[in-house]
């Protein structure tokens, strides 16, 4: 019961966060990544929690083990982020953001240590997890946003350039 009860007030704390980041502004760069290979891993979320793991263990190897996550737009949801990795320099977290946006959310974060490096205020950023540290598993909720193609990386201090992938919203 408490715990539902935090769950609650974080999904209304994370509403309130969406609201004000709609109001900002929008960038639209183009999205370089390899996420339409064939070999990309998708996964369609059949229930309100999704599993993605984090592992690597140096910066060549890490990545996450899904390229494209496809949800519902506006819907409460709850990813599960898993570290795998064995190194110490490896925690990772999950930044849901607008797409064309990594460079600047990413960069943006490296002042934010004390905010799983994501700036606050940035704009483009939807949602994101806390730091998950090597063998752990931490979660974070919010609603989903309106259908639309957004991406996700780890802001992690230079892993945001190859730990990336596709946020798919669309109508349920």
């Amino acid at each position: 019961m408490y715990i539902q009860k935090i769950k609650m007030k974080f999904l209304v704390f994370i509403i309130f966060c969406l609201s004000i980041i709609a109001c900002g502004s929008h960038s639209d760069s183009s999205f370089d990544d390899d996420i339409n290979s064939s070999r990309a891993q998708t996964v369609m979320i059949t229930s309100d929690t999704i599993y993605i793991t984090a592992s690597g263990e140096n910066m060549s190897e890490m990545k996450f083990d899904k390229k494209v996550i496809r949800v519902p737009a506006n819907k409460a949801i709850t990813i599960a982020l898993i570290n795998k990795s064995s190194d110490a320099t490896m925690p990772h977290n999950l930044v849901i953001i607008k797409k064309g946006s990594a460079n600047q959310v990413g960069q943006g974060g490296c002042k934010y240590k004390e905010n799983a490096y994501v700036n606050p205020t940035d704009t483009n950023v939807i949602a994101h997890s806390p730091l998950v540290q090597i063998g752990e598993t931490e979660y974070f909720s919010f609603i989903t946003p309106s259908i639309g193609t957004y991406e996700f990386i780890c802001s992690y201090p230079g892993h945001w350039s190859l730990m990336k992938g596709e946020f798919i919203t669309e109508k349920s």
